[in-house]
């Protein structure tokens, strides 16, 4: 009779601490999310065309641009890491202004902003450099 005792007191441990860990793990899930979670940007993304005052490049792109999250969860900025082509990798931070559809990328205390429409698995961004339109349309690769 002590067998089952001992044994009822061991089944029970164990089931209490199976439910506390399940229980553990659905709060960091809740708090590890970051704000940028709901607009789907984070991964990596390649450059799919290129279109200069309406006229779209089709050629082969290899620009890949990679979005991951920062320390603080509570805001619409990350990191971001880019590599145009063959060239060099470059890094820096980004933030989304949801409100205005905007995006700004600060890189070797350089700040450039963007239009930006985000949707699913495609992104683009807009921009002019010198009266010349230009805008980048991203797939989403992962």
């Amino acid at each position: 009779m002590n067998y089952l005792k001992y044994l009822f007191v061991l089944i029970l441990s164990i089931v209490t601490v199976f439910t506390s860990c399940e229980k553990q793990e659905e709060i960091e899930k809740i708090d590890s999310s970051d704000k940028l979670d709901q607009f789907g940007i984070f991964g990596k993304w390649g450059l799919q065309a290129m279109t200069i005052n309406g006229i779209t490049d089709m050629s082969i792109q290899f620009d890949k641009l990679e979005f991951i999250a920062d320390d603080e969860k509570a805001d619409l900025k990350g990191k971001f890491i880019g590599n145009r082509g063959f060239r060099a990798e470059t890094n820096g931070q980004f933030e989304l202004d949801s409100l205005n559809k905007m995006i700004h990328f600060e890189q070797n205390n350089t700040q450039k902003s963007y239009a930006f429409e985000l949707s699913n698995n495609w992104m683009a961004f807009t921009y002019f450099d010198n009266d010349i339109e230009f805008i980048e349309d991203y797939r989403k690769e992962d």
